[in-house]
């Protein structure tokens, strides 16, 4: 018994394009070219229907879910807990995954987050940090306000 893995989006993106616009200028049907540019049949359709999409653009759309926040809400979410790391003030996940939803919330974002609990859920979270390396989820740790004074340029230069 051989398996086969699926084979998702392997097509060339140029003969997708030239397809698309093939059908779309009613030059031939879908099944005529799907066979002459080699590319998936229903794939095809479904580019051909989204007709507020150029050919171009329906061919670099990805696979999966759509992201929940835009590209600039996760930006200011890392600089966000990057600037907390800073001031000594680490976020653990549930504050991060708490303060997502508030700004999913406040600047009316459609998302799909657990309004009873007030925060993301925990595959959005993965997904998070997988897209944005720069934050690792690490157990913040408690450090006393003197430590704090005491670390700062001067007293470090002193010390050596």
């Amino acid at each position: 018994m051989i398996l086969q893995i699926a084979q998702r989006k392997k097509w060339d993106p140029e003969r997708m394009k030239a397809a698309t616009e093939a059908m779309r200028n009613k030059e031939m049907g879908s099944y005529r070219a799907s066979r002459v540019y080699n590319v998936p049949q229903t794939t095809l359709e479904h580019n051909v229907q989204d007709w507020q999409k150029s050919s171009s653009e329906t061919v670099k759309t990805k696979l999966g879910r759509r992201q929940v926040l835009p590209c600039e809400a996760e930006s200011y979410l890392v600089e966000h807990c990057l600037l907390m790391e800073i001031k000594f003030f680490g976020l653990i996940m549930v504050e991060f995954m708490r303060l997502a939803y508030q700004l999913a919330v406040r600047n009316r974002i459609k998302n799909q987050f657990c309004k009873r609990n007030g925060k993301t859920g925990g595959k959005w979270l993965k997904n998070f940090l997988r897209r944005r390396p720069q934050i690792s989820v690490r157990s913040p740790e408690g450090l006393s306000l003197s430590r704090v004074r005491d670390f700062t340029p001067e007293p470090v230069a002193r010390f050596f």
